[in-house]
Order: C-alpha cells, then structure tokens, then sequence
C-alpha cells in the first residue's frame, strides 16, 4: 500500500474495519480508559464540549463542581442565560481593571431583554443588587459589587439595525466598539468615541461612563452621539429614553408608577435649583461626575432627555439594554504633529492656543515615555533636550492635508517650543500616534510592587488652567515624596497623572487616600471636576458633595431614589446606599489582607521580580478579550469566556497563591486542568498584554509544580519527547504511517492517550533531513557569504523535509555554507508540558552542541518559530546559557536583518502568484513575523498577510481530545479569513499551523519552498 495509505484504503482491504473499531472502543471503554486515561490527570469529558458555543464562563466543567447556582437559588430556570453563582466563578469577577476587589453573590449571562428584567426582578425580590458589566475595563470600580454581576458581554451582543439615511445604529449593550466600527464601514460610518480600549470595550459600558477617548476635542463624548437608550426600571418594566419638547414632556411626567416618578423628580429638582447646578456644574467640556442634571433638562420644563442622565450613571439608575447611537461620516483623511515642549509645564500652556486651530486631537506625552520611545524604538525624531510633546491631529482633506496641520503646529507654537515632526501619510501618522500609545504600556510594564496607579488620572480642567494645575500637582506629589507620569487629552483638559505606589504597605494605602483628597481640592479651585471619562465609581464618589454643594448632591440622592427605590442597580456608587454606605477610595483594595505565598520556581523570574509579581502584574485592563486584531487570547476568541483570557487565569493564580481558592490550589488537578490547561502557550501576552503577563511562562512553572508533586503523565512524557518519537516514526517508515492512519490505531491512541481521532497524526519521512543533508553536496555558491547553522527541528526533522532542503537551497543560493549538527530537543515540547527539568537537560545539551559555533560567531537559525523562540529563551532555563550565538532568529528574519542592512540583496523573479500568509504566534511574540512577507515580496510575489489570531494547533493542544473542539473552534477564525482571500498559495511558517490547516483540506507551503521555487 506503501507511504500514503489512507483510511479509505484500509476501509477497501478490511471489510470489517467498523466492527473492529467498535470492538476496540469496547475493550478500551472498559480497560484502559480507566487504568491509563485517567492516571494521566485530564478531564474524563472534554471541556469544552463545544467550543463554539460558548458554554461555560466560568472555573470548572458542570459535571465535576458544585451546583453552579451556588449563592444565586432558583434564578436558573428563570431565565435563557447563564447563571454561576460558583465561588471559583465569583473571584474571577470581583476585579475589573481598577485598583479594587469586591467577590459579588455570582454572575448572570443575560441572553435577552427578558432574561434582564428576571435579574432585575430576582434582585429586588431577595434584596441584593445587581452590577451590568461588559468588558470589566473600569478604572474606578464601578464594575465591581457585592451583588450579582450581569455580564452583557457574552450574549447581548447583537447590532440590531443600521439606517444609513438617517446615520443611526441600534446596538446590544454587549457589542464591542471595534467590531462595530467594522460593521459600519460598509456605509462609511462609525461611531466616533474612541477610547484606548476600543477593541475590547462594550457600548454598554462606554454609555456608562460617558466614554470619550482622543477625538472627543472634535466628536464629543458618548453623551455627545447618543439618540435614545432603551433600559430595564428597578420595577422591571421597560422604558425607552430620549430627547421630550412640549406635550410629550407633560406626558411624560404624569405616566403612572415609576415612569412617571423619574420624571417628575428630574423635571422637579432642574427647575428648583437651576442656578445652582449652573454655578456648580464645572465650565468643562467633559464631565463624568455624578448625574448631568445640567444636560437633562430644561429649567422651564421645556424638553427632557434623559439619556443625557443614563449616560455617566455608571449603572446606577437603570440597566440599558438597546441604544441608538448618531453615527458620523468617516473622515476623508488626517493629518498628525508632534511638537516637543521644554517640560509638561510647558507643552499644557500650548494647548488652549492649539485648540483655536480646530484640532480633530490635542494628546499630551511626558519625559518618561518620550525617553523610551527615543532609545528603547530608536526614534531619532524626539529631540534630545524634549521634556513634553503634543500629539495634534486635524481631520481633513487630502487637498488641504499639509497646510492644515501646519496651521495648527503654528497655533501651537509658544515660548517653550522646540521643534516638531509632522506626518501626512498614514503610516508616519502610525509612527507618531505609537508614541502616544506607549504611555500606559510602558508604565504598566514595570516590574515589581511599585505601579503608576490610576486614581488622580480622570480630572477635567478647562484648557486655560491646565498650567496651574499642573505646578499644584506635582507640589501635592512632592509633599508625599511620590513621582508620577502624566499623559493624556490635553485638548478637553483630561490629563492621566498616575503616581507610582505600591497598595500592598500601609504607608502606600495612607498616601494614596491623602493624595486623592488634595488634588480633589486642587481640581475644584482651579474649575474643573474630578472626572472626565472614566466616572467615580469606588474611587471618586466620596468628593462628589464637596464638588457640587449639599444642595446639587441632594439632587443627586432624590434622582437614584426615584430611579431605584430599593437599591437594585449599583448601590453605594455616586450617593450613598440606603444603609448610609457609600464606596470610598482605600476600601477593598485589591491587596487588603493579601499575603501570597512564596514560590520556589525552577524557570529564572529574576527579571520579571518573582513568580508571583509576573502574576500581579495583570491590571485587568481587558486587552486579552480583543477579539480582533494581534494574537492574544486565541482560547478567549474561541471560547469567550473569562476564564479562558489571560486576565482570567491571572486572576485565578493569584487567588490560588493567596490561598483563595483553597489548599494547594495551583497544583490541584481542577486548576490544571480547567484553568492553565486551555492556555495554548501562543506567547501572544509575552507582548499583546500591556503588563507583559506571559501566561506560557507562568503555565510551564505551575505544570512543573504539578509534575513534582504528582509525577509526570505518560501523555506528557511522550509529547515532551516528541523528537524521539519523530525519529522513530520516521525510522519506521511507512509501517508508522499506517499505524497512525489505521481505524483501531486511532481508537488506540485516544483511549490511552488522548490524543483525539479525528486529528491527522502527521506522516513520517522515510528519509529524515539529516540523512538527506548528510548524503549531498553543498551549492557551489555556498560559503561565499559566510557559515550558518540551520537548527534541525523535530517536524523538518523527521516529518517535513522538503522545507529543510528548501531553506538550505535558499541559504546556498545566497551564498551561506549551512551546517548541520546532531542537537537535542529545543526543549519548546517539554516546556509546553511543563517538563524543566528534562527541557534544561536538552538547552544544556544544545549549548553545549552549538558552542563550537558559538566560539566563532556563527549564527545559528532555524526555520521553525516556536523552536527560535525556545533557543532566545534558554536564559530562562540555564544559569549561563552564554555559549548559545547572539543570532538565534528564523532563516527568514535572519535573511530580512541582512537585506535591510544592505549586506545581502535577493535577485528579482517575474513570478505573478499571490500568496496569502499566516505568522506563527511565536514569530509575531519574538517581532520575527513581518520577515517572511518582506522577503516574499522581495522576491516577487505578492503577498496578503492575514490578521488572524493563533491557529488554535498550538504543538500538542489541537491533538488532545479535550482541547480539539476548541483548537477547531479557534481555528475557524484561520480559514474564515483564508477563505475571504482571492490568492494562488497559501504560506505558514509553523508545522503546528500547516497541521491544522491540512485537517480544513487547505494546502499550504513554507516560505522557504517559495523562495526555494524563484531563487534557487
């Protein structure tokens, strides 16, 4: 039958191939399951069941925990969603992206309008509340509570209409503003708020907190572009909001029961005190504290909105379920500038003279993150002696591009002016807006206690009074002997000044409550208001008297009394509760009573400062649920459920290191399995995360720990040896092949593995590579530009040797003589399955190989991603790995460094093809992912890359039969995005991608057999 025998072959030959398999899924049902399958520490039902489905949000699979209602009695079989009331579940919700840590009574999934209203309901009926939450992105804690956490985000995600004539949109409160964006673009619209966390925020929560970002200097914020809201009543009627002149408003106003209570207070307490709320309402064009009476209605009773009022409540007064969003007409083009200012001081007098030109944005950067940009990117464009730049944008037309961003870098010019950067083209605007971008990443990614926190970040200033502010501040810093960073929306006064503390001493608690109450006073006496998009929430609500009077907060109280008698939405936010509580600033902090136990590693955290510090560094910021864009989460994307993003697990260790969720929990089998196991080690978050959480890292030590206590699985052991087993399947060759392609064989290796049967095992080579290189004779080109040592992976190894002949063909025809050498494992499998011990054997072995090179200077590449990235890693593993090259890069980034550096130039082809490629997330987490699409172009084709997160293979995860829904489930996103393309070829860089591809019946190349196929 030879090499290629398939199954419909076996099926032909052995009539009675079905009978066979149902007799060895009876003997292994029966034996083996339960003598080998289970020692091996995996779940006995595969989890999740269907990925796609989204099926559960929270710790746990439902036929092993604990009744998931928990804490929430009878509220399942009211409604069509999700309901946990599970502990596990509870602390991975008692966190948002603040500095606080609230465990609510559960969490709920709404699925419809009506699911809401049963929540509502049920809240009132037991006397508990409730708190909407969409991506848990909060600053201030206004996402967290002791009540039951509704989480729009999983279903109530639908866009429900577009009228393009009339420049609207109807949204869930679930639907995540990126992904609404794209939708949009088809009619030329979008909807224009903007703020950082675009790609994972819901609209829900942006309606919440009157969300704004850097283009509100010319859009408004989300107050500014909003219709009507429809929302769920704390009697659990619906009502729908928006904008009432004349008999409607008398209508309004006597409408029965609540309804009509609401609106008559509104319209009652803007009349009594409109000069009041005229005089104490700050002169500033963003405000997110407290309710917006100002904006709600007219003092004469005129017209009412109260949208004006729901947006900024953060959940307080009702629960929105549909908003109709004003949609705006995209911009032609931009333009951007950077001007660089002598110090903060400053750039903040340049602004309120910048804003005169009209800018689309006016975004203010500090020393600190210019510094970093300058050295750490290399950007020559920020001037030495810069203490501050403005980023300034127009939105324009193409016409009139560099004559308006002139005009407004000439507004902005001032006594302090050094000098500025101007960009028209969309990919040098890029460039300046990555400077801007950078602030929170490069704050957030120190290591250790010491973090720029956010709780002084959100005040408002008008413009003019943005240099005084600025002086007070940083004295109010002084006299706390703190420093701090300061970056933000300069044009609406927003400035993001973020200290550095650390919550976990006394002295820092202390500090952080002293230096919130005197930059209060300082906002207040300088005109502006203590929050300007991201509300008060936890952190700010206990100055909101002192802000707006006695007499304004007394409005306050009557609104949410009207609204929400019985303190179902959100209590003890913005007014007090009932019982007179009332969310202040140092209470529930996230590390009170927090004292995490010491953990001994075997990988080197020195550079991260610990274990447990690569732990705390998650802020909760919600980037990992993006599910457009980069890499990070691919089991998030494919799951959707908290747990499975980084920020999930995150939380779930450091709960487990604190002791929160029981003795031993981090090497419990459920923590293993359920949390760390569906992490697919894509390194994504290694540079996705703004924090630098790297879960792969982490996973691998807390797989170890396991393994310690518990010994190794026989799974584990054979996927962590994956190189031997190559190497015997391909010694054996073609008897493996059909052992892996034979029915009963399959049966055999899920039953007692695992390993799912309906993966394709990969073919083994009857002629390895290294047989192959050592029975040829080298290019007459080769060495004329040097040595190299190609790096032989397990799968070019012994599974796909024409994509090491192409790379050496491709080297030799460039000039380089390619070596060879017999190494070990990299050691990527055995950290994949938390094996450090047997994976530093194997680096010390490879070191030890590769020294003779090492000696020399030779670089050493591979043609395999994961297997770079495990060689760039061996400081992690080795006290010295300092006989490794400098150079340990893919052949394709190692050919692309050279080309750039003028040393190499790849001769030109006439071919016409089009490729499509897709990057292995290592190479995108290492920056190796844009050398193979370089040098294809180079080299004549033209080249589609596509923007797709991991494969969802990921090494052994897509075999395992608890992880193949899911790996499918991930890898739909692939071949949706490959289908959507108009191409002749399709290239990977990974063999774990090109795997997952062949089981979608999708051919695909290397980029070395392309470049193999015009170059040698």
């Amino acid at each position: 039958m030879g090499a290629n025998c398939d199954n419909e072959s076996i099926r032909a030959l052995t009539p009675s191939y079905n009978e066979m398999v149902d007799e060895w899924e009876t003997a292994f049902e029966t034996t083996s399951k339960i003598s080998v399958y289970k020692t091996c520490t995996y779940p006995s039902g595969a989890l999740p069941a269907q990925a796609s489905s989204r099926l559960s949000m929270s710790v746990g699979d439902e036929q092993s925990r604990p009744e998931r209602t928990g804490g929430l009695p009878d509220l399942d079989g009211r409604v069509e969603g999700e309901v946990d009331g599970r502990e596990r579940t509870r602390k991975l919700y008692a966190t948002d992206a603040s500095i606080y840590e609230v465990e609510p009574a559960g969490v709920v999934a709404p699925a419809t309008r009506e699911d809401v209203r049963e929540v509502v309901t049920y809240a009132r009926e037991r006397g508990t509340s409730i708190v909407a939450r969409g991506a848990g992105s909060s600053l201030t804690g206004n996402a967290v509570g002791e009540g039951i956490i509704v989480d729009c985000s999983r279903f109530l995600d639908d866009v429900l209409a577009v009228d393009p004539d009339a420049r609207t949109a109807t949204v869930q409160p679930g639907v995540v503003l990126d992904e609404l964006n794209d939708h949009l673009a088809q009619y030329n619209l979008y909807f224009p708020p903007d703020p950082s966390t675009s790609g994972t925020c819901t609209i829900g929560g942006m309606v919440a907190n009157d969300a704004a970002g850097p283009h509100s200097v010319r859009h408004g914020t989300t107050r500014d572009n909003i219709r009507s809201v429809e929302c769920v009543l704390a009697d659990g009627s619906v009502a729908t909001f928006s904008r009432r002149t004349g008999d409607d408003v008398t209508q309004a106003r006597d409408t029965d029961g609540l309804l009509g209570e609401i609106y008559d207070t509104v319209l009652d307490v803007r009349h009594k005190l409109a000069d009041e709320i005229d005089a104490r309402y700050p002169d500033v064009e963003r405000n997110s504290s407290g309710y917006d009476l100002q904006s709600a209605a007219a003092p004469d009773g005129s017209w009412v909105d109260l949208t004006k009022l729901v947006v900024g409540s953060e959940g307080t007064l009702a629960f929105i379920t549909e908003v109709t969003l004003e949609l705006s007409e995209r911009p032609e083009t931009r333009a951007a500038a950077l001007c660089f200012y002598e110090d903060v001081v400053g750039a903040a007098a340049a602004v309120d003279p910048a804003l005169d030109a009209d800018p689309s944005a006016v975004e203010l950067i500090d020393d600190e993150v210019l510094g970093f940009a300058r050295e750490a990117w290399g950007l020559d464009l920020v001037p030495e002696d810069a203490g501050a730049a403005l980023l300034l944008e127009v939105e324009t037309t193409v016409a009139n591009q560099r004559a308006d961003i002139e005009a407004t870098v000439g507004a902005a010019r001032t006594d302090a002016f050094l000098g500025s950067e101007l960009a028209v083209a969309e990919d040098d605007q890029d460039r300046l807006w990555k400077v801007r971008k950078s602030s929170n990443p490069l704050l957030n990614r120190r290591p250790g206690d010491e973090q720029a926190l956010s709780f002084i970040e959100d005040a408002a200033i008008p413009p003019e009074n943005l240099p005084e502010y600025l002086r007070r501040v940083r004295e109010v810093l002084m006299d706390h002997d703190l420093n701090a960073s300061v970056f933000g929306h300069a044009g609406q006064g927003v400035l993001h000044v973020k200290p550095f503390l650390n919550l976990k001493t006394e002295r820092d608690r202390e500090r952080l409550r002293l230096v919130s109450e005197a930059v209060h006073d300082v906002v207040v006496e300088v005109g502006g208001c203590v929050s300007g998009e991201h509300g008060d929430g936890r952190l700010r609500s206990a100055y909101l008297e002192s802000m707006y009077g006695p007499d304004v907060y007394d409005a306050f109280r009557r609104v949410k009394r009207a609204f929400d008698p019985d303190d179902v939405f959100n209590p003890a936010k913005i007014v007090p509760a009932s019982d007179g509580r009332l969310a202040d600033v140092d209470e529930s902090l996230r590390y009170d009573d927090y004292d995490p136990r010491a953990v001994e590693t075997a990988l080197d955290f020195s550079a991260e400062e610990g274990f447990v510090s690569l732990i705390e560094q998650c802020n909760g910021c919600s980037k990992c649920r993006t599910t457009e864009g980069g890499v990070m989460c691919p089991s998030y994307r494919g799951a959707e459920t908290e747990i499975t993003s980084t920020r999930g697990r995150a939380n779930a260790l450091r709960q487990a290191i604190d002791g929160g969720l029981g003795e031993d929990a981090l090497t419990s089998d459920w923590f293993q399995e359920d949390v760390l196991d569906l992490c697919l080690s894509c390194k994504a978050c290694e540079t996705e995360c703004p924090t630098g959480v790297d879960m792969a890292k982490l996973k691998t030590e807390a797989k170890h720990r396991k393994h310690q206590r518990d010994g190794i699985p026989l799974r584990s052991r054979l996927f962590g040896n994956v190189r031997t087993l190559n190497r015997l399947g391909s010694a054996l060759a073609p008897v493996a092949n059909r052992l892996t392609a034979f029915g009963p064989g399959r049966v055999f290796a899920e039953k007692v593995l695992g390993i799912d049967r309906r993966r394709t095992i990969p073919t083994f080579a009857a002629e390895s590579f290294p047989q192959w290189f050592e029975s040829r004779s080298p290019a007459e080109s080769a060495g004329e530009r040097g040595p190299v040592v190609l790096y032989p992976d397990c799968y070019m190894a012994y599974n796909h040797p024409e994509v090491g002949k192409a790379a050496v063909r491709v080297l030799e025809s460039l000039g380089y003589a390619v070596s060879v050498p017999d190494i070990n494992c990299c050691g990527r499998p055995a950290l994949s399955q938390g094996m450090v011990v047997h994976a530093r054997e194997n680096a010390a072995a490879n070191v030890d190989a590769l020294s003779e090179f090492a000696a020399v200077d030779v670089p050493v590449v591979t043609v395999e991603p994961s297997c770079a990235s495990a060689l760039a890693e061996y400081d992690d593993l080795l006290s010295d790995p300092g006989g490794l090259p400098d150079v340990s890069a893919t052949v394709a980034s190692f050919l692309y460094e050279r080309v750039v550096a003028g040393n190499l130039e790849l001769p030109e082809s006439d071919t016409a093809e089009t490729v499509a490629f897709h990057g292995h997330c290592h190479s995108t987490a290492k920056g190796w992912d844009h050398a193979p699409v370089a040098l294809l172009r180079l080299a004549g084709y033209e080249v589609e890359p596509v923007d797709s997160t991991c494969c969802g293979m990921a090494g052994s995860f897509g075999y395992e039969i608890e992880h193949y829904d899911l790996s499918m489930a991930i890898g739909d996103d692939l071949e949706a995005r490959l289908d959507a393309t108009d191409v002749d070829r399709v290239a990977v860089s990974g063999a774990s991608c090109s795997q997952q591809l062949i089981d979608r019946a999708v051919e695909t190349d290397h980029p070395m057999e392309l470049l193999e196929e015009v170059l040698a």
